[in-house]
């Protein structure tokens, strides 16, 4: 494989959202790992409601760009040094890598990473356009020994439908496939303008328990989760607010997973619930479940006992995963085990979480213009920004221009109840099943340009921006009523403010 390099070191809920935690207190965070846990001690209030200023500025610092084309998501950060960007582009070319067969055997759902993030974006629209690219999670009712959803015996933790067949060619296997439908509801705003809202229906080809519980998910977009990653666990619990002491309906807390490395729970910041802690354990489950692919953090392939993203991990402790420590976990891990056989080496696994955390982050646009000026208000009186908060300021110690960034993400890496219509009734960790992380929104209203689709929420089920706003109920419900009883000219407003991110 390649090799590894030495390098320095506002408001409406929108896209499906949210994260879990009791846990309200502070922290000092200056000498904890990126993606690694920390001790609380001291219970804090909410975190105050958004000032005007904190919706101006670059949407990632000084990982902004203005490339608004097909590769929007697809660009390296320009606070990247030379080398950094050189690791950059061979993590970049792991990511798009198309392995053969006999890699991505005996299960996987994608050749590649690219196969499902378009040049770094959302997932692309199946063959049905009206149908996004979906996989399925699946678990039956317990827990697993690491905490998180249990196994389906014979099945693991996701459908995996592909096999090599007889003749040598990729063939649907045992694990099927899962066949979905939808069904229109008619609604109306109370301007009597209607619109509909699609509820689909997941139906598995293959014989699943009769307790199973089943999670589609669509592939969000890569570019900003370095940033993300850098924001200190203590910013995001300064928004955790799990007993709603300030009364605003918003109950949003975090997730507490397994790091596999670390071999203790932290708190979880990436996928739809949340339910990785950074992005190398992130890019090696993606390896392992979504291609069939190992790699020394998780050597076994995922269809055999002990197998698959809930095991011991690499088998050897690290003090951290996070992009911080990417050099001495990678050396840890070649020095403990220096004849690995696995379908991707230490560099192969490294720099593929290198390149989805240095992506730079496309800047918003049309700022100036009077429909998002108007939708911007609109976004503040609707309170969308309890949950998807437009800023955070990343930390000191975050390496690669990640750090001390001001950064408009519009999300509080929170889970947060939306209600009986998102709820796809499987708990992860500390997630219910009616609970989602807050999807960040910058970059939505490029996704037409990157993946030619405007599908939204976790699975997809959502067309555009307004239908992905009206899905909102539980903790979302107060905000989606408000827009219910917009003007059309409020309500274009609004769509053209979240487009503009």
């Amino acid at each position: 494989m390649r090799q590894f390099l030495t390098f320095r070191q506002a408001c409406l809920a929108l896209s499906s959202a949210v994260v879990l935690s009791a846990c309200e207190k502070k922290a000092d965070d200056t000498a904890v790992p990126l993606g690694g846990s920390i001790s609380l001690d001291g219970a804090v209030a909410p975190a105050p409601a958004p000032a005007p200023g904190d919706y101006n500025g670059p949407a990632g610092g000084s990982n902004t760009i203005n490339q608004f084309d097909a590769m929007a998501f697809g660009m390296p950060s320009p606070a990247l040094s030379g080398q950094e960007t050189q690791y950059h582009n061979t993590g970049q070319a792991n990511f798009a890598q198309v392995f053969s067969l006999q890699q991505l055997a005996p299960l996987w759902n994608n050749e590649s990473c690219s196969g499902c993030h378009v040049n770094g974006g959302r997932s692309k629209a199946g063959t049905d356009p009206t149908i996004p690219q979906l996989l399925f999670r699946v678990s039956i009712p317990g827990v697993a020994d690491d905490g998180g959803p249990n196994p389906v015996p014979g099945f693991g933790n996701q459908i995996q439908p592909f096999i090599v067949g007889s003749d040598g060619t990729r063939v649907v296997g045992p694990e099927g496939k899962v066949t979905i439908t939808y069904q229109e509801q008619l609604k109306s705003f109370v301007d009597g303008q209607s619109y509909s809202l699609r509820t689909p229906t997941y139906t598995p080809t293959a014989s699943l328990p009769a307790n199973v519980m089943i999670s589609p998910r669509i592939g969000p977009q890569a570019a900003g989760l370095g940033l993300l990653e850098a924001v200190s666990e203590q910013d995001i619990m300064a928004n955790a607010d799990p007993n709603d002491r300030n009364n605003d309906g918003i109950t949003g807390h975090e997730n507490r997973v397994w790091d596999v490395a670390m071999q203790r729970t932290v708190i979880g910041r990436f996928g739809w619930k949340a339910n990785q802690p950074n992005l190398l354990q992130q890019a090696a489950a993606a390896f392992n479940g979504d291609l069939g692919i190992t790699s020394p953090f998780f050597p076994q392939e995922s269809n055999v006992p002990g197998g698959g993203m809930n095991k011991t991990g690499p088998g050897v402790k690290l003090q951290s995963s996070g992009l911080n420590s990417l050099t001495a976990a990678a050396a840890t891990l070649k020095n403990a085990n220096p004849n690995a056989q696995t379908d991707i080496d230490v560099d192969g696994l490294f720099s593929t979480a290198f390149y989805t955390g240095t992506l730079a982050v496309p800047a918003a646009r049309n700022t100036n213009d009077p429909q998002v000026i108007a939708g911007r208000a609109v976004f503040v009186a609707a309170k969308c920004a309890a949950c998807h908060k437009p800023m955070f300021k990343t930390s000191g110690t975050a390496p690669y221009g990640l750090g001390n960034q001001t950064i408009h993400p519009y999300t509080d890496l929170l889970l947060h109840d939306m209600g009986p219509g998102l709820a796809d009734n499987r708990p992860d960790y500390l997630a219910s099943g009616s609970e989602w992380r807050t999807a960040p929104l910058w970059g939505t209203g490029l996704s037409q340009t990157t993946s030619n689709h405007t599908n939204y929420l976790h699975d997809g089920r959502a067309r555009n921006v307004m239908e992905a706003i009206m899905w909102h109920g539980g903790e979302g419900e107060t905000s989606r009523r408000y827009v219910e009883q917009l003007s059309q000219t409020d309500r274009d407003a609004l769509v053209a403010f979240v487009n503009s991110l």
